[in-house]
């Protein structure tokens, strides 16, 4: 979730230098704006691999960068598809490496402790009674 948060920032970014870059140059920032897009979106993106305006009119959209390779537009959303759906598992094996995270072993009936806010310093991290657990939905346990 937190990568998907930081590719956005990161089109902003770009978005905003591009846009810094005209109001110094003194072009109009709508011009570039509309460049900055067409640009954008008939560059293939890194998730399905396909640009999102052969996509969206199922046709290759000329843009001002060139094209190095020309392929059928017949299977291009079965390909968006398949590269999409290759890059989420690669993420996820991915995210399940770096973040050591594995299966919870809760179940209803197991004996859990419970964090609370802290009041100071002082005060502990977790709520030293322990809890039952009763009911299990998901990532939702109640105790």
């Amino acid at each position: 979730m937190a990568q998907r948060k930081c590719r956005g920032r990161t089109f902003y970014a770009a978005l905003g230098k591009a846009l810094k870059t005209a109001k110094i140059e003194q072009r109009p920032w709508k011009q570039e704006m509309n460049q900055f897009l067409l640009q954008y979106r008939t560059s293939p993106h890194c998730s399905t691999g396909v640009p999102p305006a052969e996509l969206l009119f199922n046709r290759t959209v000329k843009g001002q960068l060139p094209v190095l390779h020309q392929k059928s537009n017949v299977s291009r959303h079965k390909e968006a598809r398949d590269n999409e759906r290759k890059r989420q598992e690669y993420n996820e094996k991915y995210d399940r490496r770096v973040h050591r995270s594995r299966k919870d072993e809760i179940k209803v009936g197991d004996h859990v402790l419970v964090r609370q806010n802290r009041q100071n310093k002082l005060s502990p991290t977790f709520d030293p009674t322990p809890y039952v657990i009763t009911k299990r939905q998901n990532s939702r346990v109640t105790a």
